[in-house]
This record gives C-alpha cells, structure tokens and sequence, in this order.
C-alpha cells in the first residue's frame, strides 16, 4: 500500500461508456465499466480531445490545486452521462463554479478561484474553508455563457452563494444548511443533483427530503465519495510520518466528511429513504486518490501568498505556463476508469436515482 504497482493500466485514455446489468438486491442496477473520455461523438480522437479541453478549463480556474481540478474534470466527464431536464436544483452548490464549467461555461484564462480567496486564512490554519470569503470587487470574467440555467442552487454559507450569484447560471439562489429540512414543496423537481452529501450529519433525512422534492419521472444525481479513499492515503503510514505530516497533507478534509460510508453502506441509506438506484457509475479509482491524496494541498496557500503578490502580467504568464505543463502531466489520468493498480473499491461514484413512493424502509 502506498506505492504504485508495476502492473500496465487497466484503462486507457480515448475509450467510451459502455455498462452492464448488476442485480443488488431488489434493485436493478446498470453499472458503468468503461467510463472514460465520454464525448460527443464514439471517436477515440473526439474523445481524448473533449477530455482534455474540459481539464484545461478546470485547471485554468483551479490551476494551484491540479488535483483538484482533475478530480471535478472526471466527475464532469461522468455526469455527462446523466439525464438533466429542467425544473432543475443544485444542492450545495458552492461558488458555482464546478456547475459553470460543467454546463459549458468558459471563463477567461485571467480569472481563477484563488483571486476570489482569503489568504491570511490560508497561511494560519490548517482548517480554514479560504473559500469562504468575497470581497465586493468580486466579478468572474466570462468569455461564454453556459449552454443552459439552473432553477435552483443552494448552499449554508452566504458568500458561495454571492459568488455563484455572479455567474449567470443560476435563476434563484437560497441559503439553506442541509441538516434541516428544504425548503421546497414535494415533487418540485425533474432534476435534483448534489455531490456534497458526505458533508451532510443528518445523512438519512436529508437523503429523504432530496427524495421528496424530486418528481416520479425525475432523477436524483448523487456524487459520493468511499470511505476507501482512507485507505488510498498515506495515513496507513502514520507511526512513521507522524501527526504533523498527516496534518499538513490533509488540512482536516476528513473530519469534514461526516458521512462518509461504504458502498453497501451507501445503498443500504438510499433504500431507507425510498430511492430506486437506475445507475452506479465508478469514476474515481486509486490512482487518482493517490494523486489527489497530496497533490499541491501542503503548499497551496504558500503559493496563494506568492502570487497573490506578482504583477498582473508576471502572474498571467506563469499561470499559462503553469496549465500548459499540468495539462501535458494530468492528460493520461484524465479517465475515469484508468488505473495503475490491480481492481480496487473505487474512490467515488455517481449514483442516478429515483424516488420510489411507498418503499422508504
């Protein structure tokens, strides 16, 4: 554990999604084995293409932290997959940000997530959300809008949604804490998608209220992560490394993760809160947790500070370089499937579900 195998991979980049029939209990499940460079057209080219102008649009707005930005690269590659007709609702939508990108959102290469950050926090505790912070000079710079709007997004802190306000993709925007119930009327949506439900406590009712909102001939679209990427990190090497290094390397990201469980366990969740899996899609395998596992996390905020304090045109430019160089680097993982391992739990997947009335457990 911890180092990279010497097998071949097991994927590679270009392939398309095709699925199989899985029978899990009383649920009928199509899961993906192949999920990788999904584009518009069965060309391996268009394909490997589509992929790589999707991570260059995330790396461009999450370009000190690449692993970040290849991490939302897959889950948008994989999402595309899902059904998505409107009325539709983002929960815990955040900054917005990952949903402007995805809908086809482009930016200008001068705007990123960490202009809009606080660096003071960044630097002084390892716990802080430095994204929780906007100041009122705040404005993305939008070079095309995305191809469709959102009805809904919601959040619990009031500066995410004030930055997401800015981007044009959202019709209404509410402040909401998901422990509590939502505040919406029962079966308001064709389109209910959430990839924070691990963030949640109060996983079964909210599981539930997500069920109550969503429409019979809707879907619910839920990203969550395994409790198996603790088992992908270097934690298992703690009576070496120490407290300080696993700290550094983890600046409190689990402790965040109240909710995070096993894929029976998952499942075992969606069926008390009366949810029919239509679809289970693996996306997130040990290498890309390995990647993502350190990453640029120790030192993002040191390099925050640094160019934070770089002329414009100085800082512009190393960006460029910068994207280019973690563009050439991250292009072979960006494949949901690809992995330098043997077959392991993946790291996340992408349930679409469906509210079954009368078969909460």
């Amino acid at each position: 554990m911890g180092t990279f195998a010497r097998s071949r991979p097991r994927a590679a980049a270009g392939r398309y999604h095709t699925s199989r029939i899985v029978f899990a209990g009383e649920h009928t499940v199509i899961e993906s084995t192949t999920t990788v460079g999904i584009g518009p057209t069965s060309d391996r080219d268009a394909g490997r293409r589509h992929g790589t102008e999707k991570l260059r649009r995330f790396l461009e707005a999450y370009w000190l932290r690449p692993e970040n930005a290849l991490w939302m690269t897959l889950r948008s590659l994989v999402l595309e997959s899902a059904p998505w007709a409107a009325p539709s609702i983002d929960v815990s939508c955040g900054d917005g940000v990952f949903s402007f990108l995805h809908h086809g959102g482009v930016f200008d290469p001068s705007f990123d997530v960490f202009g809009a950050a606080d660096v003071a926090d960044a630097v002084k505790a390892l716990d802080a959300d430095i994204f929780d912070y906007v100041d009122e000079h705040y404005q993305p710079a939008i070079r095309t809008a995305p191809r469709c709007t959102i009805d809904v997004g919601t959040d619990c802190k009031p500066s995410m949604l004030e930055k997401a306000g800015k981007l044009g993709l959202y019709r209404r925007l509410v402040h909401h804490d998901n422990n509590e119930k939502l505040p919406f009327e029962d079966e308001s949506f064709r389109t209910v998608y959430c990839n924070a439900a691990y963030w949640v406590r109060n996983i079964d009712g909210f599981l539930s209220e997500l069920a109550r909102i969503t429409r019979p001939d809707g879907f619910l679209i839920l990203q969550v992560k395994m409790d198996c990427l603790r088992d992908y990190t270097l934690r298992f090497a703690h009576d070496i490394l120490g407290d300080r290094v696993l700290d550094l390397l983890e600046r409190g990201r689990f402790s965040c993760w109240v909710s995070l469980a096993d894929r029976s366990t998952w499942e075992r969740r969606f069926r008390r809160a009366g949810l029919h899996i239509r679809q289970a899609v693996p996306f997130i395998t040990r290498t890309h947790a390995q990647i993502w596992d350190i990453g640029l996390r120790p030192v993002a905020p040191l390099l925050m500070r640094m160019v934070d304090n770089l002329r414009p045109d100085v800082r512009e430019t190393i960006k460029r370089d910068w994207v280019d160089l973690f563009l050439d680097l991250l292009t072979p993982f960006c494949d949901p499937s690809m992995d330098l391992f043997e077959a392991g739990e993946p790291g996340e997947i992408q349930y679409v579900l469906s509210p079954d009335r009368g078969r909460a457990t």
